[in-house]
């Protein structure tokens, strides 16, 4: 099974769009949003699906701090788990890993960003790109609520989840990032370009650099 889709998105209701469309095939029966904040996706599902969301911030129909507490639902009791950007928020990233595979019956749906990339906006950005990607690892005067506990690049968020899945005796059914499908503007080819030099010195992947969010959907070993 390949999941698709034509949408993009640059803000969190696009986002949602894009995950609908994209993963419709699977958001059936009894779906868990962890780390759903306003629980957006709820109002996109067809009739007949049942919906929960959990974590601390925005308004979860559950209250849960990951940090401190297991996903409180008995094994195996969801079609399908969703967890988009919220992993790296957490210290206790590896053992929330495995809950979201504990609890599901069928699939896992996660995201993860490409910290190298968030890093290089901050430096070479605009000034609005700069100030979003230092919220999550500068050092501000006062305490954050919310920051990034992991930084990590596009290869290093596919070998994580390569390693935990196997771990957890989940299959990868699909591995894909956005950004991987080329560049769309002349600008982006020469960004790109000059990237792929970068690398070249630096021995870093080229597409360490401009990879954007990796998506991954997970399916239970049921033999």
């Amino acid at each position: 099974m390949q999941f698709n889709t034509k949408k993009t998105y640059d803000e969190r209701s696009s986002k949602i769009e894009y995950l609908h469309d994209k993963y419709k095939p699977i958001l059936k029966g009894n779906i868990l949003d962890v780390g759903a904040d306003e629980c957006y996706l709820r109002g996109y599902l067809d009739a007949g699906i049942k919906y929960t969301g959990i974590g601390m911030g925005g308004n979860p129909d559950i209250e849960v701090n990951l940090e401190k507490e297991k996903i409180p639902f008995p094994d195996n009791t969801f079609d399908c788990v969703l967890c988009l950007d919220v992993l790296e928020h957490l210290d206790n990233i590896h053992n929330t890993f495995d809950e979201l595979c504990r609890v599901t019956n069928k699939y896992v749906i996660i995201s993860l960003p490409n910290s190298y990339r968030d890093f290089l906006g901050m430096l070479f950005g605009s000034p609005d790109s700069k100030s979003l990607n230092f919220k999550y690892y500068g050092l501000p005067a006062e305490r954050p609520n919310d920051r990034h506990k992991w930084f990590f690049s596009n290869s290093d968020a596919i070998a994580f989840i390569e390693g935990r899945a196997t771990k957890n005796g989940m299959k990868i059914v699909q591995i894909d990032t956005d950004g991987s499908e080329g560049p769309r503007t002349f600008k982006s080819f020469v960004k790109r370009s000059v990237l792929n030099i970068v690398s070249v010195a630096s021995c870093v992947k080229a597409t360490d650099l401009y990879y954007k969010t990796m998506w991954a959907v997970l399916e239970k070993d049921q033999s």
